[in-house]
């Protein structure tokens, strides 16, 4: 989407499953730099047919692009969870 900056990132929430408890991800944004960006962490539903051990963010950022120029990226097994958008990846 071509960020190359925190300073265009006007904040981030990140989600984990409810697994996953050895550190708040957003502890681990400041340290690779966010320092300056807004961030909130938050446990996903813990629903029987979830997929476990996966962290969202959600990147509010400021952009000249369209909604329709942005690429939303899914990592390994998470792209099952929005194939409509994943199909290209």
């Amino acid at each position: 989407n071509g960020l190359t900056d925190f300073s265009e990132i006007v904040s981030a929430i990140f989600t984990t499953t409810p697994d996953l408890t050895a550190c708040f991800p957003a502890e681990a944004a400041r340290e690779q730099g966010m320092s300056q960006v807004p961030l909130l962490c938050a446990s996903e539903i813990a629903v029987p047919t979830g997929m476990p051990r996966t962290i969202r963010i959600l990147l509010h950022v400021n952009t000249d692009r369209s909604q329709a120029e942005m690429v939303h990226v899914y990592l390994r097994d998470a792209r099952k969870l929005r194939p409509d958008v994943t199909s290209a990846q």
